[in-house]
This record gives C-alpha cells, structure tokens and sequence, in this order.
C-alpha cells in the first residue's frame, strides 16, 4: 500500500517539478502553489535521499509515519495541480483557440511567451 502511493506521489511530482520550478509565468501567477509545491519537493528529496541508504524496499516503506508523509504529498501534490488546472481553464475561457491544444503544448506556449 505504502510503495503505490509513493509511485504516485512520484509520478505526481516528476510532472509538476518542471512545471512550478521552472516556469517564471506560474511562478508569478501561482505563488501560493509554488511555495506549496517548493515544499513537498523538498520533502519528497529527503525522503528518496533517506530511501537510497536502504537497501530493503520493505524496510523503507515500514518506517513510522511514512504512509501519512506520503499521503500528506499526495494530497498537496493534487492541490497543486488543481489549481494548475483551474489557472488553464481560465487562460483557455481568454483565448478559446486554447481549447483545441493539450494542456502540456498550453504550459510550454505560456512559459516562452
């Protein structure tokens, strides 16, 4: 139960770390996100930096309180990525021409310019 929500958290965070660290235009427009995303990465770094010096997958995910870490990013990681959503639905209701392109291709339009 443990190791599929950290492969969760993990594919959650492997698609918003590039997304809310290195695009200027979320940044600014979603501040409060950003700062909330700053701390799960930082947290979710210690975390697979303390899961490197264990060699046995059971005993990583057997560490007290890992399960609640865990599910307590999960839940931020969907918070941030509801209002990443929400943001391009609102840039989407701007320009309808945005509906027709992947939320993916709108990201790297509005972080170029």
């Amino acid at each position: 139960d443990v190791l599929k929500v950290w492969v969760n958290v993990t594919r959650s965070w492997t698609a918003l770390e590039s997304i809310f660290l290195a695009s200027a235009d979320i940044r600014s427009q979603l501040p409060d996100d950003t700062k909330r995303f700053e701390g799960i990465d930082s947290e979710f770094k210690e975390l697979m930096k303390d899961a490197v010096n264990v060699p046995i997958c059971t005993e990583v995910c057997l560490v007290d309180g890992r399960q609640e870490s865990l599910a307590s990013m999960m839940a931020r990681l969907d918070q941030c990525q509801k209002s990443l959503n929400e943001y391009l639905d609102q840039k989407k209701k701007i320009f309808p021409r945005f509906y027709f392109v992947s939320n993916v291709a709108l990201l790297d339009m509005l972080a170029n310019g």
